[in-house]
């Protein structure tokens, strides 16, 4: 699956390989601040099966991308979480998150590949 996003295309292939890490806040496209996007803060490792290890849990997610009126939304389901961003790829190694709907509407956060 492809999908077109702010700097150009972002698909599952694009997620997996290495660690995410928040290193910053997220506005307008660009790092800005400290990370405000909690279960990234120690890493989560995308793998090829549609699921998601979020370090903070200790626990995989099953995840998935989708594309809306407002860009590509990347949603996270684990046993007792449901969490949703808008994605905005940035490079191949850099991306970042803005909360999506009322809950997550203030979180942001830019991710590094390590």
């Amino acid at each position: 699956m492809f999908l077109i996003g702010c700097s150009g295309t972002i698909n599952e292939d694009d997620l997996i390989g290495g660690t995410w890490v928040g290193i910053a806040g997220y506005k307008d496209g660009k790092p800005e601040g400290e990370p405000y996007c909690a279960p990234f803060d120690e890493g989560i490792k995308f793998k090829d099966d549609g699921y998601v290890y979020i370090e903070d849990y200790d626990e995989d997610f099953e995840y998935w991308l989708e594309k809306k009126k407002n860009g590509i939304a990347l949603y996270f389901r684990g046993e007792n979480h449901y969490l949703s961003y808008f994605i905005d790829k940035i490079n191949d190694n850099e991306i970042g998150l803005t909360g999506k709907g009322d809950i997550q509407k203030k979180e942001s956060c830019y991710l590094e590949r390590k």
